[in-house]
């Protein structure tokens, strides 16, 4: 996964371990094919047009929220063929089911990264007798 992406992924999936091979790959499909759909042909986002000092306040113009696609149909940069084929692409795919798929990939990283991330926890508490002068103290993970 590219290093501009990482706060994306964070925002999705947490910080947990996927060193694995088998949650890098669930962390892949998730990212590159699932969440890529959704995100460039269903979920509309807003792009900042300008900011403007009012006082102590900064107060920012947005546009209209569109889709990755809607803005790249705006440009008037693809020809009509290949507007049509990713207009086509886009009513075929089911946007219910690509929820689905993501919602069970990320269960699935989850079940692979919990056994992963208990192991680190439970390294990190004290092996050795505790002070019996200073108490026992364990930070829950």
């Amino acid at each position: 996964i590219e290093q501009k992406n990482w706060t994306h992924v964070r925002k999705l999936v947490g910080y947990l371990r996927y060193d694995t091979p088998i949650a890098v790959a669930a962390l892949n499909a998730l990212y590159r094919h699932e969440l890529r759909l959704f995100q460039n042909f269903f979920l509309p986002s807003v792009k900042l047009l300008r900011k403007e000092r009012v006082g102590a306040r900064v107060r920012r113009r947005y546009d209209a929220p569109q889709t990755p696609l809607d803005r790249l149909l705006a440009a008037d940069t693809l020809s009509p063929a290949q507007q049509a084929e990713l207009i086509a692409y886009r009513d075929g795919l089911n946007p219910a089911e690509i929820g689905r798929r993501i919602a069970d990939l990320h269960n699935r990283l989850l079940l692979l990264a919990k056994e992963k991330t208990e192991q680190l926890c439970l390294s990190s508490l004290p092996t050795a007798l505790p002070d019996i002068h200073k108490g026992i103290r364990i930070k829950a993970c």
